[in-house]
């Protein structure tokens, strides 16, 4: 508890520091000509928003009418200052539910993310935080709206980062970090965790020579409320040749030693090869296969974009030994994939997002909107998974496709934790969805989107959920926008199946 209450402090003040930044980075104020351009923008916003459903209770066989309003003041923020770079999007959601069949709540919702320069470019600090609803079980029942939803657990994950960088002697790039990661929920029968890393690595400087080499180490340590606390240490080194200025060809080896999936430490030797190949401006590919203590990993990732399109592929087979392990934070599937499509005809990021999520906006389609759902486990898992994702910019419109499958299991197998894998080996994950925004007139816009997901495990358990959503907004004023959407479903699971209907309606200003 100590050291999740000190990284949630940490993430707090340091996130402070984000919004103090702001007041010394704005546009001069004397507005004079050739004043410097914002490096801070920060947008506060506030919706209102009425959702009637028609099986607000998620019930198969006595389902119950729910309308449920709600106030959800916002704020969004981007930094691209001298040290700060980063942004924060923030929002509390107040829920009064009328029929009273649920219970009224406040929820929230942050992604949050920045690096902060603290000493001359040698001393930096990393710090991110995520809240948002997460699904306890793969095959627990689910509903349109997040009305009465007993399967969903708000989820906080927050890491902070210093670490050190720089060079000996002009030739050796030098870097030591440390990491504090803490994941919290609010369900009790998924564990709370909390790792902590060190690392450091040394490497050539990478510039100008045709063979370069690296050495890296760390020690993570990862402690579970529910469940077995584990350590893993890993050294290796490597050679990296560059074949060509477009292609890096890395060769690796090394050895770890864990208690990760044996009670007692195990060493386990680790063989590595990988390229980066750089074609173009607009294509890249990279490809890592490496030989671990859990038999084969491999990370491959594919982009492609044209000045109106943006493919994206990704396999990945890995081990997350912490559910906080990456670290990372994103702003959202769909804000991800404007984003790319913008980055070459809007390098500024903050010109960029405010651009991004303007197009989101006239189109009523949610930046934070992720595809493919995860769900909760007790500790470390195997993950296996393949992502592809298009999107289509026209004139007038916007298409946006994704499909997702993935595969998990529980790394140790010796103990009984009281998750979806007490009962399952392994789990399988499937899902697909398809988004279409058409602009009607300069203020009006017509929107639809399609989500197939499916889970099965190997002991025959599975569920199954298809939606479809239809919806128009508008612009009421110049910061102000309105919104009408419905939205139908079909849920069934080895228990029974369910419909659901539900219109919403909502209007936002934006200060």
């Amino acid at each position: 508890m100590p050291k999740r209450t000190a990284t949630m402090l940490g993430c707090a003040v340091l996130l402070g520091m984000l919004m103090g930044e702001s007041r010394a980075q704005t546009d001069d104020p004397s507005g004079s000509p050739g004043a410097g351009r914002a490096t801070v923008w920060i947008e506060p916003s506030v919706s209102v928003g009425a959702t009637l459903s028609s099986n607000g209770n998620a019930s198969s066989s006595n389902g119950r009418s729910e309308l449920m309003l709600d106030v959800t003041p916002a704020l969004r923020a981007v930094l691209n200052t001298a040290r700060v770079k980063g942004f924060v999007d923030y929002s509390l959601r107040a829920e009064y539910f009328l029929d009273g069949n649920s219970g009224n709540r406040l929820s929230n919702r942050l992604n949050a993310s920045a690096t902060v320069e603290a000493w001359d470019q040698r001393a930096f600090v990393d710090v991110s935080g995520s809240i948002s609803d997460q699904s306890v079980s793969a095959f627990g029942p689910q509903n349109l709206t997040g009305l009465a939803d007993v399967n969903r657990s708000e989820t906080s994950s927050f890491r902070v980062s210093p670490y050190i960088r720089g060079t000996l002697g002009g030739l050796v790039d030098y870097q030591v970090r440390y990491a504090l990661q803490t994941l919290n929920t609010d369900t009790s029968i998924r564990s709370d965790s909390t790792s902590q890393v060190l690392s450091a690595r040394l490497g050539s400087r990478p510039v100008g020579q045709q063979l370069g080499w690296f050495f890296d180490a760390s020690a993570q340590e990862n402690d579970y409320v529910i469940g077995r606390d584990t350590r893993s240490d890993i050294a290796r080194a490597g050679v990296i040749v560059s074949v060509s200025p477009q292609l890096n060809v890395t060769l690796s080896a090394g050895v770890e030693t864990n208690d990760t999936i044996t009670l007692q430490r195990e060493s386990y030797n680790i063989t590595g090869l990988g390229f980066d190949w750089r074609p173009s401006l607009q294509t890249s590919l990279s490809v890592s296969v490496e030989k671990r203590y859990f038999g084969t990993g491999y990370n491959a990732s594919l982009e492609h974009r044209t000045g109106r399109t943006i493919w994206r592929y990704s396999a990945s087979r890995s081990a997350s030994d912490s559910p906080t392990q990456a670290g990372s934070v994103r702003l959202g599937t769909n804000y991800e994939i404007v984003d790319a499509l913008f980055a070459q005809s809007i390098p500024d990021p903050i010109l960029r997002a405010q651009a991004v999520l303007q197009f989101l906006a006239n189109f009523n389609i949610p930046a934070d909107a992720q595809n493919f759902q995860d769900f909760l486990s007790s500790s470390a898992t195997l993950n296996q998974t393949q992502r592809l994702s298009v999107a289509l910019n026209g004139i007038r419109g916007v298409i946006t496709f994704n499909v997702s499958r993935g595969t998990t299991s529980r790394l140790d197998s010796l103990t009984t934790l009281g998750d979806d894998f007490d009962s399952n080996t392994e789990i399988d994950q499937q899902s697909w969805g398809v988004s279409y925004g058409h602009r009607l007139t300069p203020l009006t816009s017509f929107n639809a989107a399609y989500i197939d997901q499916k889970s099965s495990g190997s002991s025959g358990i599975s569920s199954k959920r298809q939606s479809v959503s239809l919806g128009l907004s508008t612009r009421l004023a110049p910061r102000t926008s309105g919104s009408v959407q419905l939205q139908f479903g079909r849920f069934n699971n080895t228990a029974g199946s369910y419909n659901d209907a539900a219109i919403s309606g909502r209007i936002t200003h934006r200060f």
